[in-house]
């Protein structure tokens, strides 16, 4: 599913608020009474600790997700917490530098039984795990704040302490923020199985990337009856995989699904598959029924084709287009979007997608050779390698 920027800028935006309220209103007035009694300097004390409270919290939050997954009944695959990744190759353990999805760590996990397995300790140990460390850490700070009247030197526990828990807090603000940002987190993940259609979808999804990571051929993916906007997604990628093997009345009945009365998928996503839809039933050699369909479209699923945010939506604009509008200058109006609106799109789709496009304009070509339309970007590109080419050969004459 698709990251949310707004909800990146909110994460990033709510923990720089917690880290200045709390550096302004806890940690400086300790240090404005105390830091020259401390045994190092102020600063020195504050930089040390950030780093000794990075390290612990984020140690902290990946531990606890190694535990949950063990007790959850999920295979470990990898453990990699600031670029250290640990894992298995044949039994054998094995550490290297990688790149990681998370904050401070990533851990990597596979269901042993899609129906059983639950993630549910995973996501619930961490934060057992930081509410113990807050109640460790007020009681330190508690007891230093009483000792600092007859003994200030005492003051630097205090100062290290709310330091480390801040650290905690800004870790957990970002490990349980309610929306998809730039990693898949606790939060996201709390939010997404509150449903519960979604807990089996999803381990059904890391049995499949973890087989396709490890080599293996990856277990057929299930067609979901009880949609979601996750279930759905889901079943948007089977859809594309049919769509690129040119079994569009395969792919139909299972778009069909999401837009059914009694789909739970929201109304945004129920936009994305008419769209899809629309476009889909235009790749058919008949094109009544995609007439029909268009015609009996509400005005807001008019308007949200006619927005082109997505490269469905792109698509069946195009199509409405040549085919409904009988307008050149809108079908390269659409094509013009392509490049943007292909870079925001999903990338498991993403080759699909460019493939779907070409295969739409090609329709159009056929249906109106005279139009002189836009160049696709790849299109572009090709003409641009080869001009140095046609140019060697007329110096060559």
């Amino acid at each position: 599913m698709k990251k949310n920027d707004f909800a990146i800028f909110l994460v990033y935006l709510s923990m720089f608020v917690v880290a200045i309220l709390i550096g302004l209103f806890a940690i400086k007035p300790v240090m404005d009474a105390h830091g020259g009694d401390m045994p190092i300097s102020s600063i020195a004390l504050v930089l040390i600790s950030l780093i000794v409270g990075i390290i612990f919290n984020a140690l902290m939050l990946e531990l606890g997700h190694l535990a949950g997954a063990k007790a959850g009944k999920y295979r470990v695959r990898s453990w990699t917490i600031f670029g250290i990744k640990f894992y298995k190759v044949d039994g054998k353990r094995k550490v290297k530098f990688s790149s990681y999805d998370g904050l401070t760590g990533q851990t990597k996990v596979e269901p042993l039984d899609v129906q059983r397995s639950s993630l549910s300790a995973y996501i619930s140990l961490p934060l057992i795990f930081f509410f113990v460390e807050v109640i460790a850490l007020m009681v330190v700070i508690n007891v230093a704040r009483g000792q600092e009247a007859a003994n200030p030197r005492i003051a630097w526990l205090h100062v290290a302490a709310l330091t480390v828990l801040a650290t905690g807090a800004l870790v957990f603000i970002y490990d349980l923020f309610p929306a998809r940002i730039d990693a898949i987190n606790d939060g996201f993940l709390l939010m997404l199985f509150t449903k519960k259609a979604n807990r089996v979808a999803y381990n059904n999804l890391l049995a499949q990337e973890t087989a396709m990571e490890e080599g293996r051929t990856p277990p057929e993916s299930p067609i979901y009856d009880e949609i979601t906007d996750f279930t759905a997604f889901l079943n948007s990628l089977t859809v594309y995989g049919l769509l690129s093997q040119g079994e569009m009345d395969k792919a139909l009945p299972i778009i069909e699904k999401t837009l059914a009365e009694d789909s739970k998928a929201s109304l945004a996503v129920k936009r994305e598959m008419s769209a899809l839809k629309l476009a889909t039933l235009f790749e058919r050699p008949d094109k009544r029924k995609a007439l029909q369909y268009y015609e009996e479209m509400e005005e807001d699923e008019k308007r949200y084709i006619a927005n082109i945010t997505t490269m469905s939506s792109l698509r069946a604009y195009l199509m409405v287009a040549a085919f409904a509008e009988q307008s050149d200058y809108e079908a390269s109006y659409a094509i013009d979007k392509v490049e943007k609106i292909l870079k925001n799109s999903e990338s498991v789709s993403k080759d699909i997608e460019k493939s779907l496009v070409q295969l739409d304009v090609d329709l159009v070509k056929k249906e109106h050779p005279t139009w002189e339309l836009s160049k696709l970007p790849w299109e572009e590109a090709e003409e641009k390698a080869e001009e140095p080419k046609q140019d060697e050969s007329k110096e060559e004459k």
